[in-house]
């Protein structure tokens, strides 16, 4: 758990991962250690989870508008088939091949890799409308919104909201978005 003021969260097990992953890397130091403070009850969930038992889903699907938009101002995705290329080398696709229905892909129907292909359409599709890309020259490109989202880590969210309040707003055009 962490302590984030007065509240208390369980840590997700990606992030507890990443911090034992940090310990001890091996250009900096000769050993690593990772300490998990929990209850007795939760025990074995962790020594599972460190021991590679527990399967560790990916988040990337959560946040992938945020993510092609990045690969695209790095030139790594130029069109939907690079994209679909770029998506096959990640954890998520590996992990949707093994859970499919955690992602909302369906188990029967059209074939995995063109349910993601058609994910990645969509999403280029909507970094489009938002105008954070757009296509010069037959490739993908980053608008000048598109590198500000991407510099700053913006969320696909918030950036469409900024694009409904439109360059004058308003209190009221501001509560309204903030509030969808």
């Amino acid at each position: 758990m962490t302590y984030l003021g007065s509240e208390a969260r369980e840590i997700d097990d990606v992030e507890i991962l990443q911090m034992i992953g940090r310990a001890g890397r091996q250009q900096f130091d000769e050993k690593g250690l990772a300490i998990i403070l929990t209850r007795s009850d939760k025990r074995s969930r962790y020594e599972n989870l460190v021991l590679g038992k527990e399967p560790v889903e990916s988040q990337l699907h959560l946040h992938l508008h945020e993510h092609m938009n990045i690969e695209i101002g790095l030139g790594t995705i130029s069109d939907v088939q690079s994209a679909k290329n770029w998506l096959k080398t990640t954890y998520f696709y590996i992990r949707s091949q093994m859970n499919p229905a955690y992602y909302g892909l369906a188990h029967s129907g059209p074939s995995l890799d063109v349910q993601l292909e058609r994910k990645c359409e969509v999403v280029i599709e909507d970094l489009m409308e938002a105008s954070l890309v757009h296509v010069s020259e037959g490739k993908l490109q980053h608008t000048r919104e598109g590198k500000a989202a991407s510099r700053f880590c913006m969320r696909f969210k918030t950036v469409r909201g900024l694009k409904e309040i439109g360059p004058n707003p308003t209190l009221q055009k501001t509560v309204i978005v903030s509030a969808v």
